[in-house]
């Protein structure tokens, strides 16, 4: 039976995302309900495969009640949440599938690509650097024992349509030679790049990938949109640059490429965009380049593979 489901926040940018999603969505959602979380009381209009609907303000954890499962893609955290959380409070039951990863549900949220259990009702959709991982070492775990480590690297699409806005003001004002008074989660990233705490990520791997132990490092850069994996990995044996590569090609959602790959290729693209394997000399060790839209991949097409899995 089809599902119903109403999505929190449709209109920012991995809203628009996941209701873009219209040819998997069909298969298994029925009917559409929306709400906002910004503090104006205005309704607003979003734009889906039936056409537009209303969106009004979340005023109340009854508006909650009734759906097959709640998505969340707010771009960030306001007083309106609150109702969620109540709600959550009282409906242990209720399916949650975040694909914000907005702080306040981290605690009662569990990362996911789509194979979780089906017994968990909160989940997150897991970092679109990890579904990265993830795709390489479940197909590259049949030669052996892995370890190894993992550098993840964020465009400011992470923190929505504004810290899109903000690093276009940063670089005017750097570029002027002003100082700039709008930083992006307490940084200026604009021609810059940054290295963050790894502890959120590296716990996040480790839940996703327990036969995988990476160590992880976690940085945020001056891109626009396009996530960054260097992905560097050991086996007990020796390998061959032939059978790593015939491996992953039979890779679902991967696409091996050649050199040079650019982050500009990567926006609407559906795939893992992965650099053929660089092998150390004795064939022992592995280093790989990732790039994927985090809108899709660890956004919308994730958190569709999750509502697939748990409806």
């Amino acid at each position: 039976m089809p599902a119903k489901i109403l999505v929190l926040d449709p209109l920012t940018l991995i809203g628009r995302e996941f209701l873009g999603c219209t040819d998997r969505l069909d298969a298994i959602v029925g009917e559409y309900d929306f709400r906002h979380t910004d503090l104006d009381e205005e309704h607003q209009i979003a734009e889906i495969a039936a056409g537009p609907a209303l969106v009004p303000p979340l005023e109340d954890p009854e508006e909650l009640d009734g759906f097959d499962a709640i998505v969340v893609a707010s771009d960030g955290v306001s007083s309106r949440h609150d109702h969620l959380l109540a709600y959550l409070d009282d409906h242990p039951e209720a399916l949650l599938v975040d694909l914000s990863r907005i702080k306040n549900l981290d605690g009662i949220t569990v990362p996911s690509f789509g194979a979780s259990d089906p017994m968990e009702r909160r989940l997150r959709v897991a970092h679109p650097t990890l579904v990265a991982a993830a795709k390489i070492c479940e197909i590259l775990t049949h030669f052996g024992k892995l370890g190894g480590t993992l550098a993840a690297i964020d465009p400011v699409s992470t923190f929505g349509r504004e810290g899109v806005e903000l690093l276009v003001n940063q670089a005017r004002q750097r570029i002027q030679g002003g100082a700039v008074d709008r930083k992006i989660l307490g940084h200026i990233l604009a021609f810059n790049s940054v290295a963050v705490d790894p502890d959120d990520l590296q716990k996040e791997a480790s839940l996703l990938l327990p036969e995988v132990p990476l160590a992880v490092t976690h940085g945020l850069s001056g891109s626009f949109h396009g996530h960054l994996g260097c992905i560097g990995l050991s086996f007990s044996r020796s390998v061959e640059p032939g059978e790593i590569s015939e491996a992953l090609s039979q890779a679902d959602g991967i696409e091996i490429t050649s050199f040079p790959l650019s982050l500009d290729t990567v926006p609407d693209n559906d795939w893992v965009l992965v650099t053929a394997p660089v092998i150390s000399p004795d064939g022992t060790q592995l280093a790989f380049t990732t790039m994927a839209d985090g809108l899709r991949v660890g956004g919308a097409l994730t958190a569709v593979d999750i509502l697939e899995a748990t409806l």
